[in-house]
């Protein structure tokens, strides 16, 4: 092999070995079983918490949860509902941390039963 066609598959090489780091660092550890079915059972139980809540209108809250870290995501329609998602989502057992990316909806109808 010539030197020039060396270094270039050198480089290659080396290219993919530092892709393939970043990878396995971006993506972590696979979840076992038992791990995700912890995590699908705390979101359904935010998520449930979340729809039993009278001050909230939660349909369009959809939850995450990853070893108690639980991430809110979809929208709300008024301000106030920002904090109560997050309070309602924090006082549930087992939740260590909440995130919220939660989005205001500013083309609600009105506060009727209709458009809730």
């Amino acid at each position: 092999m010539s030197y020039a066609l060396t270094r270039r598959v050198m480089r290659v090489a080396a290219a993919a070995a530092v892709l393939c780091g970043v990878a396995a660092c971006v993506l972590g550890p696979h979840k076992t079983d038992e791990q995700r079915h912890a995590d699908q059972a705390l979101a359904d139980r935010v998520q449930a918490a979340l729809d039993a809540d009278q001050q909230l209108y939660a349909r369009h809250i959809t939850v995450r949860a990853d070893g108690g870290v639980v991430l809110l995501t979809g929208y709300v329609w008024d301000t106030p509902d920002l904090e109560e998602a997050r309070s309602t989502a924090e006082a549930v057992a087992g939740v260590t941390q909440v995130k919220s990316d939660l989005e205001l909806q500013r083309n609600g109808i009105d506060n009727s039963g209709i458009s809730r």
